[in-house]
């Protein structure tokens, strides 16, 4: 066994894991805007006493 692997070598590259992570983050940010304004009408369009 000469030639170990570190054992904390990071197996993925940090620019890659911050794009992904922004993506994810702006789907998130959309979703979140899109459902609270159509909940907004969905309250609208109905009556809840």
């Amino acid at each position: 066994m000469t030639d170990q692997k570190p054992l904390f070598k990071a197996p993925y590259d940090i620019k890659d894991v911050s794009a992904l992570f922004a993506i994810v983050a702006f789907v998130l940010i959309i979703s979140a805007i899109v459902g609270n304004n159509v909940f907004g009408l969905f309250q609208d369009s109905f009556n809840f006493g």
